[in-house]
Formats: C-alpha cells, sequence, structure tokens
C-alpha cells in the first residue's frame, strides 16, 4: 500500500504537495497525519470533487500494510505524527519531497529530492515539468495558495526565482487567482485580532551587534489559527532586520521566527528550541518551559547566536596592490594581468592615495597607442573613501550609487583596504546552500565548529584552537585549509593539515613550534614551512599568497597576498574552502568560489580559463579527484582539457611535475579508472606516445589491484609502493627502450629508470626459474624469491596465470619467509664450526631442511651439523 503524507498542522503548501505528489505515485493515497490549519480545513470542504477525492482519514489506514511512503514538505521524523512509528519497518520504502535544509533528525529516504526552495510546491512544479505532468486546473489553483502562502505573497526573504517561474507555470495550467486570493486573503478574527493586539504592543527591539531585532509575545486561553500569518503581519508594521514572536495558546507555546539578514539565522534559532525551517523564515513548538522562561532562553540564545553585522574591515582585500603615478599605462597592465585585477590604485611616491585605474581605461588608452603616457594623466582622481568601520550601507552607497569601481578602505592615512563591485555583491547576494552538518553564517561563510570537533581527533582539534589564539595575539589571521576542509565535508577521513596565515606565515610557525616543543623547517622563498609535533604529528603552514606564470609550465613567482587571492591560486573550487581559526570566527566556512555548490553538484571545475595552460599537470589531478570522487568534470573545464591537450602543453612542463601526479594516481584506490580517463582525454599519448594503456594493461592492473588488496588484508604492517607495482604493470609489455624512453620524459633520474628495468628482470628471473627448475619444495621456492623485493614478489604473483605458482608466492609471503631455524651460527660455532663458507652453507642446508619438514627440532638440527663439520 503506497500513502502519501505530509507534517502535522498541514497548510496549503504541503496539502498541495500531497495532491502534486499524487501525479507521481498514482496508486498511492493521500493521508494528513494530523490536524490541518484553519484554512486548509475551510478549503477542503468546500474543494472540487478531484481535489479531496482519493484523501484518506487516518483511521481507516492499517499503517502495517503501508509498503511505500511519500512524505512531503518535511522530512523530520518529528512532524509525521503516526507514521514514525512505521519508518524502522525493513520492508519500508521512503521517498522524500521537501524543500527544507538539513536538520538533526532528518529522515532518510531511499528516493530524496530535496532543494532549498521558498515553497514546497515550486520544487513539486519543477518535477512535475521535467516528467511532463501537468495538474487539473483546481489543483494547480492548490498549488498556487501554496506558494502565495509559504513564501508571503511572494515577499518573504526565503522567496527564490524558482517559486516565481513555478507560479508562472501554475497560471498556465489554469490556476484561478481569484480564488487564490480569496482564501489567501482571509479576514481575521476576533481571536487573531486580539493575539495581533497583543504582538504590537508587547513588541520590544533590542540592539545586537547593530542589528535591531524585535521580540514579542502573546497569550490566549486556546489555540490561534494562523499564528505566523499575524507574525507576518506584524511584520510590515516594524521597521526591523528580524524578528521572533512567541505565542501560548493554552498547555502550548508557539515560536514564529523571521530574519532578513544572514547574520540572524531563525532556522538555527529554531533549532535550538525542536523547531526548524529556513534561515529567513522558521517556526517551533516549545515544550516543558513557561512563557516568562521560553522568552529568557530566546533572547540569551540569539544574543549568542547573532553574528555581528559585516564591515568594511570584514569585505575589504588587502594588502593593497598599486601602482606609482609615474608608472606608463603598458605598466599598469602588466601590473592588471599579473594579479589578475580589474582595478589598481595610483599612489605618490610617499604612499598617499591618489586616485585608481580600471582594466577599461588602460585598455582602451592602449587602443589609442597610449601606453607609454603616464597613468597619472588617465586615472580617476575624484575618489571616495571609508574607514574600516563602515557600513554594508555606506558602502553600497558610494559603490553602487556613486558608480565607483574601486572603494579604498583608509586607516591613518594609509589604504588598508580596497572593496570592489565583486565584493561587495559577493557579501550581499551570496546565496547560502547549506550541505549537511553545516549551518549558516555570514555572507559566504557558514559555521563547521562541531564538524571540526567530530570529524578531527581532540589533539588535533585542540591544536587548531591554539593556532587561531596564537595568530590573534600576533595580529595575524589563520585559515585551515586544502583538501582536510574539502574531505571534512564529504566525510572522508584526512588528517592532513594545511594552514595559511595573512600574515607572516614563518613568524608564526617558528612561535608555534616554540610553545609546542616541535621541529621547525622552513623554505623562505616559497613563505612556507613545516611544523614537526613531538607525537609525528606534521602541520604545514604557508603565508597567504598569490602566483604568477611567466611562462605556461614553468614555475610559479610568489608573492604575499591575502587569503582570497590565496584561494584562487589553487587548482580547482573544491579546494578553496578555507576555515577560519582566529578566536572571534572559530570555525567560520569560507567559500569565495562555489565550492560547496561543485561538491553538492558533483563537479570538478577550475577557477579560470587559463588554469592549464598556467600547469597542465592539473589536467591529471582533475581526473584523479573526478574518478576518486564519483564527480565528473565541468562542462568548460573539459573543453579546457581538450585545448590544453591539443595544444601540447603537456609536453613543455618538468616531467618531474608528471610523474608526481602519475604516481598520485597509481597509489589511488581504483587506478584503472583513471588510467582509461586519461586515455579517453589523449592524455597519455600527449605526454609520450608510448605510454599507452592498452586492454592488456588494464587487465594487469586488475590483477595487480586484486593482488595488494590481498596483501593489504595480512595486515603485516609492511610498507610496500603500490603504484611502483602498477607501474610494473604498465611497462610489463614495453621494451627496454621505450621505457627509458618514457623514464626521461617523465624525469626519472638514472637510478629510477635502472630500478624499473632491474625488477623487470627479477620478475622475468622468477618466472624462468619456476619454469624450468620447478622441485615445488619450500625451501627452493625460497631461494627462488629471497633476493626479490617484495613489491616485484606481489607483481610476479598478479601476473601468473598458474595456480601452483600464485599458491607457492602466497604461502612464501605469509609462512615461509618467517621460518626461524632452530639453531643460530653461534650454536654452530660452540660445536668447531668456524665464521667462513662452511658456516653459511651449513646453516642454509639447516634452512632448507627445516622448510622442507626433513628436521624438527634442534637436537635433529644439530646432528645434521656434526655431519658437516669440515
Amino acid at each position: 500500500m503506497e500513502v502519501i503524507t505530509t507534517h502535522i498542522q498541514a497548510d496549503f503548501d504541503s496539502t498541495a504537495s500531497m495532491l502534486a505528489a499524487k501525479l507521481l505515485h498514482p496508486e498511492a493515497v493521500l493521508v494528513f497525519p494530523g490536524s490541518q490549519e484553519k484554512g486548509v480545513r475551510d478549503y477542503l470542504m468546500t474543494a472540487p470533487k478531484s481535489v479531496v477525492a482519493d484523501m484518506v482519514k487516518l483511521k481507516h489506514i492499517d499503517l502495517d500494510a503501508v509498503d511505500r511512503l511519500i512524505i512531503v514538505d518535511t522530512r523530520q521524523v518529528s512532524r509525521i505524527g503516526p507514521f514514525a512509528d512505521i519508518l524502522g519497518r525493513d520492508n519500508l520504502e521512503i521517498v522524500i519531497y521537501d524543500h527544507h535544509p538539513p536538520s538533526p533528525d532528518d529522515i532518510k529516504g531511499h528516493q530524496e529530492y530535496c532543494r532549498e526552495l521558498g515553497s514546497n510546491v515550486a520544487l513539486m512544479v519543477e518535477i512535475l515539468s521535467s516528467r511532463g505532468l501537468s495538474p487539473a486546473p483546481p489543483v494547480a489553483t492548490l498549488m498556487a495558495m501554496g506558494i502565495y502562502e509559504d513564501t508571503g505573497s511572494l515577499l518573504f526573504p526565503s522567496t527564490t526565482p524558482e517559486d516565481c517561474q513555478s507560479l508562472a507555470k501554475l497560471l498556465a495550467w489554469g490556476a484561478d487567482l481569484n480564488t487564490v486570493a480569496r482564501m489567501v486573503s482571509r479576514e481575521l478574527s476576533p481571536e487573531q485580532v486580539d493575539v495581533l493586539d497583543q504582538l504590537i504592543k508587547n513588541g520590544r527591539s533590542l540592539q545586537i551587534h547593530g542589528i535591531n531585532i524585535l521580540f514579542t509575545r502573546s497569550v490566549s486561553s486556546a489555540y490561534v489559527e494562523d499564528f505566523a500569518m499575524l507574525v507576518h503581519k506584524l511584520r510590515t508594521m516594524f521597521v526591523t532586520d528580524a524578528m521572533f514572536a512567541l505565542g501560548q495558546m493554552g498547555e502550548r507555546i508557539y515560536l514564529v521566527a523571521r530574519s532578513a539578514l544572514p547574520q540572524v539565522n531563525a532556522a538555527d534559532v529554531a533549532a535550538f528550541f525542536g523547531g526548524g525551517g529556513h534561515a529567513s523564515a522558521a517556526a517551533a513548538s516549545i515544550k516543558d518551559m513557561t512563557l516568562d522562561q521560553s522568552e529568557h532562553a530566546l533572547i540569551k540564545y540569539v544574543k549568542q547566536e547573532v553574528k555581528p553585522r559585516l564591515r568594511a574591515r570584514d569585505i575589504m582585500t588587502f594588502p593593497v596592490k598599486g601602482v606609482r603615478l609615474d608608472a606608463t599605462i603598458d605598466e599598469t597592465s602588466d601590473t592588471l594581468n599579473k594579479y589578475n585585477i580589474n582595478a589598481v590604485i595610483v599612489k605618490s611616491k610617499d604612499e598617499r592615495l591618489m586616485g585608481y585605474v580600471t582594466r577599461q581605461i588602460v585598455t582602451r588608452a592602449q587602443g589609442h597607442n597610449l601606453g607609454a603616457s603616464k597613468v597619472k594623466d588617465y586615472m580617476v582622481r575624484d575618489i571616495k573613501t571609508v574607514k574600516p568601520d563602515a557600513t554594508m550601507g555606506e558602502i553600497r552607497n558610494l559603490i553602487i550609487d556613486g558608480n565607483q569601481r574601486l572603494l579604498p578602505v583608509m586607516e591613518d592615512r594609509k589604504v588598508a583596504g580596497v572593496i570592489t563591485r565583486t565584493d561587495l555583491m559577493r557579501a550581499m547576494h551570496a546565496k547560502m546552500e547549506k550541505i549537511e552538518g553545516i549551518s549558516r553564517g555570514t555572507p559566504g561563510k557558514k559555521t563547521v565548529q562541531s564538524l571540526l570537533e567530530e570529524r578531527l581527533p581532540q589533539g588535533i582539534y585542540e591544536l587548531l584552537i591554539s593556532a587561531g589564539e596564537l595568530a590573534a595575539s600576533l595580529n595575524f589571521n589563520i585559515f585551515l585549509v586544502g583538501g582536510i576542509v574539502r574531505d571534512m565535508l564529504l566525510r572522508i577521513e584526512n588528517l592532513d593539515v594545511d594552514l595559511v596565515v595573512e600574515g607572516d606565515g614563518i613568524t608564526f610557525a617558528k612561535e608555534f613550534a616554540r610553545r609546542t616543543g616541535s621541529r621547525l623547517a622552513s623554505h623562505d622563498k616559497y613563505k612556507t614551512a613545516v611544523v614537526s609535533l613531538p607525537d609525528g604529528t606534521h602541520i604545514d603552514v604557508a603565508t597567504a599568497r598569490l602566483e604568477y606564470y611567466k611562462i605556461p609550465g614553468g614555475f610559479p613567482v610568489v608573492e604575499e597576498s591575502t587569503l582570497k587571492l590565496d584561494l584562487y591560486r589553487r587548482d580547482f573550487t573544491i579546494n578553496t574552502m578555507a576555515v577560519a581559526l582566529n578566536p572571534p570566527r572559530f570555525g567560520e566556512l569560507i567559500d569565495f568560489f562555489g565550492a560547496q555548490r561543485d561538491i553538492k553538484e558533483k563537479r570538478i571545475r577550475v577557477l579560470h580559463s587559463l588554469s592549464f595552460v598556467e600547469d597542465p599537470s592539473r589536467i591529471l589531478r582533475a581526473v584523479r579527484f573526478e574518478k576518486r570522487y564519483g564527480f565528473t568534470l565541468g562542462k568548460q573545464t573539459l573543453s579546457l582539457v581538450h585545448s590544453a591537450v591539443n595544444a601540447g602543453f603537456l609536453r613543455g612542463i618538468p616531467g618531474k611535475r608528471i610523474f608526481h601526479e602519475i604516481r598520485q594516481i597509481l597509489s589511488e584506490e581504483d587506478p584503472v579508472a583513471c588510467m582509461e580517463r586519461l586515455k579517453e582525454l589523449g592524455v597519455l599519448e600527449a605526454i609520450h606516445p608510448a605510454l599507452i594503456f592498452n586492454p592488456q594493461a588494464a587487465e594487469s592492473f586488475q590483477k595487480a589491484k586484486k593482488t595488494i588488496s590481498w596483501f593489504n588484508l595480512l595486515y603485516t604492517h609492511e610498507t610496500i609502493r603500490p603504484w611502483f607495482i602498477y607501474l610494473l604493470a604498465l611497462t610489463d609489455q614495453m621494451k627496454p627502450k621505450a621505457i627509458i624512453a618514457i623514464a626521461e620524459s617523465l624525469g626519472f633520474s638514472g637510478a629510477d629508470a635502472r630500478e624499473i628495468l632491474a625488477s623487470k628482470h627479477a620478475v622475468l628471473e622468477i618466472f624462468r626459474r619456476f619454469n624450468t627448475e620447478r622441485e615445488n619444495t619450500p625451501a627452493w621456492m625460497v631461494g627462488v624469491l629471497e633476493n626479490a623485493s617484495l613489491e616485484e614478489i606481489l607483481f610476479a604473483m598478479s601476473k601468473t596465470s598458474s595456480a601452483d605458482m600464485q599458491e607457492m608466492i602466497s604461502t612464501y609471503i605469509t609462512t615461509w619467509r618467517h621460518y626461524k631455524p632452530p639453531v643460530a651460527g653461534k650454536d654452530l660455532i660452540a660445536i668447531g664450526f668456524s665464521q667462513d663458507k662452511y658456516l653459511g652453507a651449513c646453516l642454509k642446508t639447516i634452512r632448507d631442511k627445516g622448510l622442507n619438514g626433513e628436521i624438527k627440532d634442534y637436537s635433529e638440527a644439530m646432528a645434521l651439523a656434526r655431519t658437516m663439520l669440515p
């Protein structure tokens, strides 16, 4: 039996979503898990038969017969009433359609269609349209009611473009706006008027971190319908950034939260009281507290959690790049290109701000053959500035209304930073696409402190706290960056700690090493250091820096920079996230380049179009990440790969960098998929024509993978190089000349190339002896294998098709190589042997006979030894 249900106290959005789900699941019946809001009840009493025909009362449903449960407009266990009791059944399939962000008590569905929108109906319209389905006009009308109600007639901050587009689609499907207006714009009952009057009279505003927040409350003896609608009406009467309303109705207390600013997260506040919702609109039902207790707890929690308003210092870019007054237009163009910026300040010799110039001005000047002219002749001199504590409103007025492309931030008469249009728009409009386990924070930033604590060992977590405190004491900003942040969000273990310091990374590293009693290795040229803690943990520290390339594939030139520019120099967006560690911001996730969206959409994307030109080895890294995480190359990124391969950029970079990436690929859990993809993209042939991954090589890789997995399951704690075994498999069918040619193109030293050839010879010798001398005794097999490396032996084991040979090699690895004879050299010397060849020959004979079971103990070994005395 299939059942479509929703949350208790169903509203128009949830009711309409149930009917939309019926089109997707025509065999299902519609069952409310509890009561509905009064407006919904009134509508259903007079609704067309086509709307209510498939609605069945809960008491008429045999819950034990339900084998598919379709849940709409929620995924919280606490909100589906009696249906929560059947969730643990093995034979129950769960399908979820929900527009809310994740919450701690979310149900896990077998199929999930979840996306943060202003209404759930918008999600259902998208799905119906994609499948070529459309509702009848009465159902389309009800769905339009759902959008109008849940988005506040498209006025709530949570409203998305998709909600508006869905409403247009519903009108095309025959939605009747007259009916919508009649049902949504209802007259207030006397009880509702009384509650609204109390909310108006009891309202009080508090300034928290410069944010105006209204708190209010009401009391009624019985439940009053549409409390959220009353709060919405109240909101139109007050100028406020956020509003929290408590309504006591009988024995229950209800919280409705609304917010117009990302610094005040309504969903987080509601979640604290056991509720949920969106960052801009949320609600909760509060239990086991009085109204006074609820209000006290609410205000206290909001004061703790509200983030300060953004100021100029929070969004500015620093240190500032500039040019001198006497710089030429061409020199200014070089500066813009080197740092990949679109505007630059112009300074006097004594560092005073004189104006700014944009890329557009420079380009047009060059178009008029003015490249040798001085920039001071064409710079913008009428320039406004702000102080570090300037508000977003001041910044917006100057950049948007004042049409100023670059806004300098001045402190002590010096340029402390600059704000561009991009900086402003990112801060104002950054979308908060939520990933499970992350709560919203300031624009472009989300709090992951709890995720840090959950995913990292206690020792490392405490080290990060200490690092943040030390950086703050040195007036530096410090961030956790790199793969550890990416993998933390993907719930993959990664303990490689990389820190970036806005300031002097080496100075920080030296002091951090001193305080922790650690060793330090620093690299002044690249402004990096490695701190080696007493327990063996390594922490990489780098100064925030930017890189630019003078030639394609060359080594980068490094200069000190900001976190944003440091992250911009990285390979792919998924590697550009950072976590702030300074105490006031500890745990804030910073994402300038849409990394979270790409992770959610499982996409590998470069940051700019010249990424593979500057470093073609990134192509191999892209494939490695693509196959490791099950992602795909973005459309633009894939096109750039083809362009770089066709242009021959892979042959122009140092071979060692290519080999480093190939070695990383051969160290992956499934290098076969990576190699197949490199072959498909033409990368292997572009590196060297003899580098071929044919079906025979693929088969050798699969066999090697199976053998390596077998060895790892032995847990011998021995270190092997899987990449070297795969390298032997890759070159197995190649002639020595081809191997040497490939080794040279990959930057191998002569010793590296000789090791590969020597290992190939050792493996061939194993096969030769097995095929010509074969004695099938343990001692003989030990003699064949004892001088080979473990990697050569494992490759031979994967290469052979002989079950006997595989069995003997496996027994050698697990047993025979660990055999210890019952006597030692000192025992033989005691009976008259000298330290010469006879002693060695006797020990070998005893070992061989012991392996073959011909002698079993000390006495038999000594008896044999006496017969062999010279």
